[in-house]
């Protein structure tokens, strides 16, 4: 009959037999107290002194943080005010990547970036894949830009090249 379990042989005996996960545990299982019940019942199985002793709870952490309102900070009247990071002007730079080339243009205004983009393009690829990357500069205020999938390579490329031309910038 195809399918059907081959018979037992007769000289062995059906306690070689496995049976399925959801039948009852078989009765030799050990079964381990509670620490609870430790102190109560005993175990009766031949490795009864690897049985380790019941472990005393632990009290609660505490997790309550109390937020308290920041100190009033004082200001000097002889502070600096915050120097722009770059000098205004338009800036480029060029990034490098074993599939080709790009040059980013990056635009700074009152020592911000106002803008980024991408001046010229020498890939294999099309740069359609990383045109989203150029407002991040300018949303962030750096040259971290997210990696794209399928286009690491350029998107090094264009973080290079924006880099290099903040560099110019400073």
């Amino acid at each position: 009959m195809p399918g059907a379990r081959p018979a037992l042989p007769e000289h062995s005996s059906s306690a070689a037999i496995v049976t399925p996960r959801t039948a009852e545990p078989a009765a030799s299982v050990i079964d381990v107290p509670t620490p609870a019940a430790a102190s109560s019942a005993s175990v009766s199985s031949p490795i009864e002194s690897n049985v380790a002793a019941p472990v005393a709870t632990i009290a609660p952490i505490a997790t309550e943080v109390k937020a308290e309102a920041p100190a009033p900070v004082a200001e000097k009247k002889d502070a600096v005010p915050v120097t722009p990071v770059w000098k205004d002007g338009i800036y480029r730079g060029w990034g490098y990547s074993r599939h080709g080339n790009i040059e980013a243009e990056v635009v700074i205004e009152k020592g911000r970036i106002a803008s980024a983009g991408i001046s010229q393009c020498r890939t294999r690829y099309s740069c359609s894949v990383i045109e989203n990357l150029p407002p991040q500069v300018a949303l962030r205020q750096s040259p971290e830009v997210d990696y794209v999938s399928g286009a690491t390579q350029s998107a090094d490329a264009f973080y290079g090249a924006v880099v290099e031309a903040l560099n110019k910038a400073k």
